[in-house]
């Protein structure tokens, strides 16, 4: 009964997050990289471009937009995509992660279960303001985000490092307190993923900078094997829940790729298992089956008993599980080789028709030029011609004009030589009629 109230109470808690993980949606700002490094270092942008391309411009970031269109995806979409542009080129040399603890971080936040049910709720409150301010938690560090559940006998408190968490733990679990034995573990985080599928070459820091575009993140590890290489799966750490949330349902919907390698990342939800402290006998049922169990204690099996046979069919059963699973391992491994070769065969065939492809624009675009300077070479031509013909016409004009200028002053000449003549003929004629008058 116990453990199947705990567990209803973690639902609920968990519901409770999910509905206040929705006011933060949207609300991400950009997060500086840790460790330093600019922001635009980054200036390959052409495989983010191919990519809004291929989806019909649906992920264009605000300043790809033409200005007669509008933005309509959430504002957190719209900054995700502006970080992602940011950091789409060459990874080489990435800058070491701060791993310094952040205080008040999701990993520093406790479950307190089998509240006392009688208390009123000014004394849970009075309770919990005890453990956060004067007593309790006070030795373990500073609290904050404390919350109660009065219908579910549960609440949450924050303490400021993982280490005064981890005391506080430790020294308060299986505490008696009214009547009832105060349960505390550390709170169940739904903001922490677990990232699958990572080549060789994906390391804490680029995981940290590929998902950076999501939201703040606490913590970014990429799993290692007891030889220090990658086992090909990672945890990442949020430090908010709208974050993760965004990262789960971007990365599930579209493929997310961190390195050249087509090899899409996974993600999925991750849970934390309680490894340290796990199941104690304080917290144990003391039911009837519990008694008929607990009633013999740990012997090996009789030789051609029936306890024998029945163990060894559940061994043989195990086996079996063991032999499909490794055999299904198997399988996927070959599958995933035809599945890297057939990659590597279509990457070259892809490349291949995209350098044809280029070879046929280039030959277009030469025969456009061509074609263009033919045109231009016609236009030219027919200038010049034009040109010419308009010359021939104005000498034309103008030897015309001077032709008729010299038959004119030819003709004024005459007329004035004609006139000239005449006035002296007009002069001698007088002369003679006087020369007549006088004689007579």
């Amino acid at each position: 009964m116990e453990n199947t109230q705990e567990n209803a109470e973690t639902q609920n808690v968990q519901q409770q997050e999910n509905q206040n993980g929705g006011e933060n949606e949207g609300r991400q700002t950009s997060h500086p990289r840790r460790g330093g490094g600019g922001g635009n270092r980054f200036g390959n942008r052409r495989q983010n471009q191919d990519f809004d391309n291929r989806k019909g411009g649906r992920f264009r970031s605000g300043n790809q937009q033409n200005s007669g269109e509008r933005d309509h995806r959430p504002l957190h979409e719209r900054l995700m995509y502006e970080k992602l542009n940011e950091i789409c080129g060459p990874t080489f040399e990435l800058p070491p992660l701060d791993t310094t603890e952040k205080k008040f971080s999701g990993k520093c936040r406790l479950y307190i279960g089998n509240i006392p049910a009688e208390l009123e709720e000014n004394e849970i409150t009075d309770m919990f303001k005890k453990f956060g301010e004067t007593n309790m938690f006070k030795k373990f560090g500073e609290t904050s985000e404390i919350f109660i559940n009065r219908d579910k006998n549960f609440g949450f408190i924050k303490l400021d490092y993982h280490f005064n968490a981890e005391r506080a733990k430790n020294e308060i679990n299986g505490m008696f307190v009214k009547g009832r034995t105060l349960k505390i573990r550390f709170a169940p985080g739904s903001t922490t993923l677990k990232i699958k599928n990572l080549d060789e070459f994906v390391t804490n820091e680029l995981l940290y900078t590929g998902f950076s575009i999501f939201g703040d993140i606490e913590r970014c590890v990429v799993i290692a094997d007891e030889r220090g290489k990658s086992t090909g799966e990672g945890l990442v750490e949020f430090a908010r829940k709208s974050s993760a949330q965004l990262a789960l349902r971007q990365c599930s919907d579209n493929c997310f790729f961190l390195t050249a390698n087509l090899r899409p990342v996974l993600v999925e939800s991750y849970e934390a298992l309680d490894e340290a402290d796990g199941y104690t006998e304080k917290f144990i049922k003391k039911s009837p089956d519990y008694f008929k169990q607990r009633g013999v204690g740990p012997r090996f099996a009789a030789p051609n008993s029936f306890e024998e046979e029945y163990g060894m069919h559940w061994k043989q059963l195990n086996e079996l599980y063991q032999q499909k699973l490794i055999a299904l391992k198997k399988e996927n491994e070959i599958e995933q080789e035809k599945l890297v070769a057939q990659m590597e065969f279509a990457r070259y065939e892809h490349e291949t028709a995209m350098l044809r492809k280029q070879l046929r624009d280039r030959e277009m675009d030469m025969d456009r030029q061509k074609r263009e300077w033919e045109l231009r070479e016609q236009q030219a031509e027919e200038n010049k011609r034009r040109t010419e013909e308009q010359m021939r016409r104005s000498q034309e004009e103008l030897q015309s004009r001077i032709m008729h200028q010299e038959e004119e002053m030819r003709r004024r000449q005459q007329e004035n030589n004609l006139f000239m003549q005449a006035q002296q003929l007009d002069r001698k004629n007088c002369s003679h009629v006087l020369c007549i008058k006088r004689r007579k």
